[in-house]
């Protein structure tokens, strides 16, 4: 290795795997459904990287959410510890449908009306909660202590066959949503919007390996086998193995999910899709090993990250919706089991109305973070939510980095739809927790992301 090296990077890869009987956040609504078996495990990836004084830290985790509250916990751990500056620090859940969430994201905890017993409604589990900070905070440890001189290269491709847009245009004008199952309605007519097909590569060399550690990038909901309860880290887990597989044991790979809010994995016009998350790996592996054939490495890259915020108003429930929820509330005070796993779906969606009615009254503004984290050509951009995949194009369009990377879900904030997907409706539009902005906030975001990029890249 040159004595040029003026780039350390530690990596490391713990596992986070829960108990059988956690409950997944992200399996149904209202199900305590506990899994059947696990097929496969989850971890906390994790990479630092150094230049003199300056370090970041980039985790990805094989979890379907976790919320403000965690993420600002692992921060600040990480700045007592190690000296970290909290904005240098990106945490991104692949919003893994596979695995638990860390922290509630269905119903708040600011929301009074959910029995003490049935916590698990809001969607985490707090058995599971200490125990990933703890791991999460460990692999962080484990990557400082594993500093090593590298060597940094960037690339992109295109895989387009494997990620479709899931909003269904019908004959009516409606939105459906394509499924695992196949073939499309005959009612169906196109579908409403692009998919993301740009698949990022940032490489990282030692003296000991050609390839010591990756970051990853592509943007599709990891959804396989949704009617299946067991544990795996879907198509971003499958994706790490293959890179494993050749590129040796000690390469660790941070896989980056980007603007996904529209975007699955089952082809709409197949007879059958394809619903196979190992798949799905082998084939980004088969990409991205392409894509790093023709790397050139450098010695040295700049380190540099800036957050901003912005205020996005929320959506105020309208009074019809508010008045209905309040009712069923009080003709139900307490959910009734329609299974003996699954509850009343709504009262739940009528908690939830309540809960974001009270978050609105309480303060009309979300506080939006963005994150820019550059390393060297790359920029990785961190977005809460779920934004639609044409926010997500756009600011790769506009970015002034020729490698820009997006991670949604880096903290739990719901769908971010295009204005005009709200002119149709479907799920992701329907206010509720988990779609509760204005419809100008995807415009919103682009803009500042753009910005911050432009002010991260002078």
């Amino acid at each position: 290795m040159p004595n040029a090296n003026k780039l350390l990077l530690g990596k490391s890869r713990i596992d986070i795997t829960p108990d059988k009987d956690t409950i997944l956040g992200g399996a149904t609504i209202s199900g305590k459904i506990r899994v059947d078996y696990i097929k496969d495990p989850l971890y906390a990836n994790t990479i630092v990287v150094v230049r003199e004084e300056r370090k970041m830290a980039v985790i990805t985790l094989d979890l379907l959410m976790i919320t403000r509250k965690y993420v600002e916990l692992i921060r600040h751990e990480l700045h007592s510890r190690w000296g970290f500056d909290p904005d240098a620090v990106m945490i991104h859940a692949t919003q893994n449908h596979k695995a638990p969430s860390l922290g509630h994201f269905k119903i708040s905890e600011d929301y009074g009306g959910i029995p003490e017993e049935l916590n698990w409604l809001r969607g985490g589990d707090e058995r599971f909660h200490p125990y990933a900070v703890e791991r999460i905070i460990a692999s962080v440890e484990a990557a400082l202590n594993a500093l090593e001189p590298v060597r940094i290269g960037y690339g992109s491709g295109v895989e387009g066959r494997l990620a479709f847009n899931r909003r269904m245009v019908m004959r009516d004008a409606s939105i459906s949503m394509p499924n695992a199952v196949g073939p499309a309605a005959p009612n169906s007519r196109y579908v409403e919007g692009p998919m993301d097909p740009d698949l990022g590569v940032v490489a990282f060399q030692s003296e000991a390996a050609p390839i010591s550690a990756l970051l990853l990038h592509y943007t599709c909901h990891p959804v396989h086998q949704l009617g299946h309860f067991f544990i795996s880290a879907d198509w971003p887990g499958a994706w790490v193995n293959e890179m494993k597989s050749r590129h040796g044991e000690q390469c660790v790979s941070v896989v980056l999910n980007g603007a996904c809010g529209n975007i699955n994995p089952w082809d709409p016009y197949a007879d059958k899709p394809q619903d196979d998350a190992g798949v799905m790996g082998n084939r980004l592996g088969v990409s991205a090993n392409g894509v790093i054939e023709k790397i050139a490495f450098l010695d040295d890259a700049v380190l540099d990250w800036k957050i901003v915020h912005i205020d996005i108003p929320l959506r105020k429930v309208n009074e019809a919706d508010l008045e209905s929820a309040r009712r069923y509330i009080a003709d139900n005070p307490n959910p009734r089991w329609l299974t003996d796993v699954v509850l009343d779906d709504k009262w739940v969606y009528a908690s939830g109305m309540l809960d974001l009615h009270e978050q609105y009254e309480r303060n009309p503004l979300y506080r939006y973070e963005i994150q820019v984290l550059r390393i060297g050509d790359a920029a990785l951009v961190g977005l809460p939510g779920e934004p639609f995949s044409e926010g997500g194009l756009a600011i790769k369009l506009g970015s002034p980095s020729p490698y820009t990377i997006i991670a949604h879900n880096t903290q739990f904030a719901g769908y971010i739809p295009t204005k005009e997907a709200f002119l149709r409706g479907g799920y992701e539009t329907t206010t509720s927790n988990w779609s509760k902005f204005v419809p100008e906030a995807l415009d919103l975001i682009v803009a500042a992301s753009l910005e911050t990029l432009k002010s991260v890249f002078k």
